[in-house]
């Protein structure tokens, strides 16, 4: 009850702060792209570029306190899955990412902007987990009950002393990392009925494998 009620406050500042940080953070870096677009191939450009940067980063950090704020509310859609992955490829580093979606399913019920930011967080950890010249692997599958979207890194892999902590807020591997991504991913999946699951490949990296239960049109993938 103490852990619940700790998470309500937080979650109710966290929607203050990520709602009064938004709109200046947006002129910030919409700013902030002009004139780095201006300084191209002109002393300042990196300055300006590490700027941008910089932004994108609180940028994410706004979303995640938002979406650690909304809670569990959903607003599932019938909608092509494929559609969701490349909404979620859009944020991240789409160069970087390799699709495999031959064995999607035409449609699946969830709800699309709080999957893509699920995705956005995984691929995003992922391409952070990988060397610079590594491909990050996402996969779109029907499976035997549902639907899965598997993403596979070319890191080292989750150390041991972290693992049964990893969905855990707060709870991270990097310096600059918040903890919330995986912690919000984990809410969000779970609130559709399903499972976010890590594994090893025999490989190497990692794999997490968001698993969403098949749902029928006009049903609360809550319940």
């Amino acid at each position: 009850a103490a852990e619940q009620a700790h998470l309500a406050h937080l979650g109710e500042m966290s929607a203050v702060l990520a709602h009064e940080i938004r709109n200046p953070l947006a002129a910030l870096k919409g700013h902030a792209q002009l004139l780095e677009e201006r300084l191209r191939g002109e002393a300042g450009h990196a300055s300006a570029e590490h700027v941008v940067h910089g932004a994108a980063r609180l940028e994410r950090l706004v979303s995640d306190l938002l979406a650690f704020a909304r809670g569990d509310a959903l607003d599932p859609v019938p909608i092509d899955p494929i559609e969701v992955a490349h909404d979620a490829l859009s944020r991240v580093s789409p160069d970087r990412i390799e699709l495999f979606a031959d064995d999607a399913p035409d449609e699946a019920v969830l709800d699309p902007h709080a999957i893509a930011l699920v995705l956005d967080n995984l691929l995003h950890n992922a391409i952070q987990a990988s060397p610079e010249d590594a491909v990050v692997e996402l996969y779109v599958r029907a499976s035997a009950t549902g639907l899965d979207y598997v993403v596979r890194d070319r890191g080292p892999g989750v150390p041991d002393d972290v693992r049964d902590r990893i969905f855990d807020a707060f709870v991270t591997t990097r310096t600059q990392g918040t903890g919330l991504g995986l912690a919000l991913a984990a809410r969000v999946v779970r609130a559709h009925g399903g499972t976010l699951t890590l594994d090893d490949p025999p490989d190497g990296g990692a794999r997490f494998t968001v698993h969403l239960p098949e749902v029928p049109r006009g049903a609360d993938p809550g319940r």
